[in-house]
């Protein structure tokens, strides 16, 4: 049997689970408050959109500014509005919650990733039987995973796309979740050695 999924459509307990976000998290983006908000569907775009005003217009954010992007800082009204979590239900507050901190994390990994997109020459392989020559068209795609301590790279991933736009899309599934998919290569490297 299916769990119906909980959808919060309350603007009060939207603005109250925006400023618990930012009581835990620290200082947000609208991008990624509305990013973890949406995700699974716990608050409809348009319900967020009318909490955001009230946020605003009832001043509980100060705003910061990062790197030109505005970002919602909780201040003390906010806090008072925060401290009213326990009206929104236990399991949209964790997943919200658990949500919030992987996009931080992601954020955070995205600053140690290298990438690049390159189109490969056309060249046949000097070989001495032409028939097996092969045509190298398509696009390179090349993720390195920088250390953050300056030594060598902690990972280099190449893929082969036949397109550029199918290269572009390896590109955006890897920086959607860059977390998800180092932890499930490594753990496929770690369950490989295993067996050895």
């Amino acid at each position: 049997m299916e769990i119906p999924k909980v959808k919060i459509t309350d603007s009060f307990k939207i603005t109250v689970l925006i400023c618990y976000l930012l009581n835990e998290l620290g200082s947000l983006s609208e991008f990624q408050i509305t990013k973890i908000l949406t995700l699974d569907e716990i608050v409809n775009f348009f319900d967020l959109t009318e909490a955001f005003g009230i946020v605003e217009n009832r001043k509980l954010v100060n705003f910061i500014e990062k790197k030109g992007e505005r970002y919602y800082e909780l201040n003390e009204a906010g806090r008072v509005i925060a401290a009213e979590a326990n009206s929104v239900p236990p399991s949209v507050r964790e997943k919200t919650l658990i949500e919030g901190k992987n996009i931080l994390k992601d954020i955070e990994l995205r600053k140690t990733i290298s990438w690049s997109i390159q189109k490969r020459e056309n060249k046949t392989n000097k070989l001495s039987d032409p028939s097996e020559a092969s045509d190298l068209k398509g696009y390179n795609f090349n993720i390195r995973l920088l250390n953050e301590f300056g030594g060598p790279d902690i990972m280099e991933i190449n893929l082969y796309a036949p397109t550029e736009d199918g290269a572009l899309d390896i590109q955006r599934r890897f920086l959607e979740r860059p977390l998800e998919i180092v932890r499930q290569i490594m753990t496929m490297f770690i369950t490989d050695m295993k067996r050895f």
